[in-house]
């Protein structure tokens, strides 16, 4: 159940905020988090809290034990604090703030400055499996499909006129290429970048360098012509679309930092109560592995702490699930300042991610990715479910604290008057469908199966999810979708056919136009 993250976190998170008044913002998310738990999923919170509510102090033992043996002695170390002190304290924060032991390390609570506020840290599962869905329940047009769509994301920002990464083409299943900018000849001329465009974590994705007239070259030394770095972009599209890009450099400023990547910002941004957009947090990623692609986090990467005020870098860290108590000043290979340098551009960058959330009215907060680069910031994807362990690692303050905790309990408070949307309720009713389908095509009751997902496509046109026109995906993606066999997925486009709902295109299954 990763809404509730159990056995890692204690039962008792879906107790204390209902029962001890909330006097700051992280005591109000916490209180909304259990009670949108209770509301939506009670039937399955119940046995599982009351079933760990007995049994929890044994997987509590064994993490505790887990993390105090690796991490415990640098620790003392580092702080004086003894491994029975420690233990006390993750004993406390489990119980009554069900924080982990991980976590206990991760967000230095050791430290007594950050003990004290150990209330108002919220849990990664409280934003990304709980109250992100419960503000998205209220909303009757979410953009959270076009910020999880990088294609969509890209075409977005240019109508919006928001800097974003040169997107040349989109390289789909079936292995038909489309160009999303002009250039001459199959490949641009100049250094790519390929990823997923449904991809997480940098997963999949691959740098190519121009080298002239022979070709491009890997980060791994492989040499391909531009016809034979087509055909490997095809292939990896057999698996899931890519795109291909501009490769990107940093910043001049920044590039002692950047070793082979990118290095980018996560900045928060939020929308107030007066319904502005602020940045109130923000990080600069590097990496510290030669052999990277990206700079992600939990890649290798180390981050810093960036006044949101002022752009200026505090000193950096990894995840701290293998260092606590390890802050570098200068970055471990490139020997470069870190603590207290400027980033450029930086008051550029804070108008370009406020302008950005503006494209994005419904959403209360969004984690952007941002690129520094000589021609300025770079919008590399909003991230609609950002949690907040990298702020509240590098930050002194929790979340719970400042502007966002208080932006975010104001819109929660104000999400709980309202009900759910009409279009909510639409996509929790075509969620049911899909469940029936799958059972149905397992059970091989496939008139049922049928019937369900001509429904569902049915409800995704009346809705206006797929436009007059538009292109429905390929018949293989639909029956991954479904679960169901090809024969089904015809049958069911082909009923849908004779009705009129849609008509062969040239490819594809289209919508039809009236």
């Amino acid at each position: 159940m990763a809404y509730l993250r159990m056995p890692f976190c204690s039962p008792y998170k879906l107790v204390w905020p209902l029962v001890v008044p909330p006097t700051q913002p992280g005591d109000v998310i916490h209180r909304a988090y259990a009670g949108h738990v209770w509301r939506a999923h009670w039937t399955k919170a119940l046995p599982v809290a009351l079933f760990y509510g007995i049994v929890w102090p044994l997987p509590f033992a064994w993490l505790s034990y887990k993390h105090t043996a690796r991490l415990g002695g640098k620790v003392k170390a580092a702080t004086g604090k003894g491994r029975l002190r420690q233990v006390a304290e993750q004993l406390w924060v489990a119980f009554r703030h069900s924080i982990s032991p991980k976590k206990y390390y991760v967000f230095e609570l050791f430290r007594p400055e950050r003990f004290r506020n150990a209330g108002q840290y919220v849990a990664r599962y409280e934003f990304k499996g709980g109250l992100h869905n419960l503000l998205e329940s209220r909303i009757e047009s979410p953009t959270r499909c076009i910020l999880n769509d990088k294609v969509a994301f890209h075409r977005h920002c240019q109508a919006h006129d928001l800097p974003t990464v040169p997107t040349f083409l989109m390289v789909e299943r079936d292995g038909s290429v489309t160009r999303m900018d002009s250039f001459q000849g199959q490949l641009p001329k100049r250094d790519l970048f390929i990823k997923p465009v449904r991809g997480r974590g940098g997963r999949g994705c691959e740098r190519w360098r121009w080298l002239g007239g022979i070709g491009y070259v890997d980060q791994r030394g492989t040499v391909l012509p531009e016809s034979q770095l087509l055909a490997h972009a095809t292939r990896l599209a057999a698996a899931g679309a890519v795109l291909v890009q501009a490769a990107l450099q940093a910043h001049g400023d920044l590039r002692d930092l950047a070793l082979n990547v990118l290095t980018s910002c996560r900045i928060m941004t939020v929308r107030n109560e007066a319904g502005g957009f602020e940045a109130t947090h923000a990080v600069f990623k590097s990496s510290t592995r030669p052999d990277a692609i990206v700079d992600n986090f939990h890649r290798g990467g180390i981050v810093s702490r960036v006044d949101i005020r002022t752009g200026r870098l505090g000193p950096a860290s990894d995840a701290g699930v293998g260092q606590p108590c390890v802050w570098y000043e200068r970055h471990p290979l490139t020997d470069a300042q870190i603590a207290g340098r400027r980033l450029p551009m930086w008051d550029q960058v804070i108008d370009a991610v406020c302008r950005a959330h503006a494209a994005f009215p419904d959403r209360v907060t969004v984690g952007w990715d941002v690129s520094i680069t000589d021609d300025g910031p770079v919008i590399l994807e909003g991230n609609v479910q950002s949690g907040c362990d990298m702020i509240q690692r590098t930050h002194d303050l929790p979340a719970g604290i400042g502007r966002l905790g208080e932006c975010y309990a104001y819109h929660v408070k104000e999400a709980l008057k309202r009900g759910t949307s009409a279009s909510f309720r639409l996509r929790r009713a075509n969620a049911r469908r899909r469940r029936r389908a799958r059972w149905a095509a397992r059970l091989g009751l496939s008139g049922l199966a049928a019937s369900q997902i001509r429904g569902l496509i049915g409800s995704r046109i009346a809705s206006g999810e797929w436009g007059p026109g538009a292109s429905l995906p390929c018949e293989r993606a639909l029956c991954k979708e479904f679960k169901v066999s090809e024969q089904v997925m015809r049958r069911c486009l082909g009923d849908l056919a004779q009705v009129g709902a849609i008509k062969r295109g040239t490819a594809r299954w289209q919508v039809a136009r009236q």
